[in-house]
């Protein structure tokens, strides 16, 4: 396991996630997060990893409500990353969040722009 992986499993389990990869040599590997809880802003800087990992890194996001704010800071910190929402047991990716959860993200947080 190189010095990423350990630092990137780390992170992963600090959120209270999981994580697994399959590897594909000599392309990368594939990593497959599952996070049941929104990083916090310090969470999220050590999760940022994710980023230099060699290979397809897909991020889901299983029982979370999703603000617009939090899609924002996802996008902005894991932009190597695949990040999806698995939303009645189907995973979309978080630019195709469905219109009930978008409206409540919304309302939740008082915003008018659509994620």
């Amino acid at each position: 396991m190189s010095r990423k992986e350990k630092l990137l499993s780390k992170a992963v389990s600090q959120i209270g996630g999981r994580s697994g990869s399959i590897p594909v040599w000599p392309l990368g590997t594939e990593y497959r997060i599952t996070l049941t809880a929104i990083p916090t802003p310090e969470q999220l800087e050590d999760l940022r990893v994710a980023n230099k990992m060699r290979g397809w890194v897909g991020i889901a996001f299983e029982g979370c409500q999703l603000t617009v704010d939090d899609v924002e800071r996802l996008r902005k910190n894991l932009e190597r990353c695949h990040v999806f929402v698995v939303q009645d047991g189907k995973m979309s990716p978080v630019q195709s969040v469905g219109e009930k959860q978008t409206n409540q993200a919304l309302n939740a947080s008082g915003r008018s722009r659509r994620i």
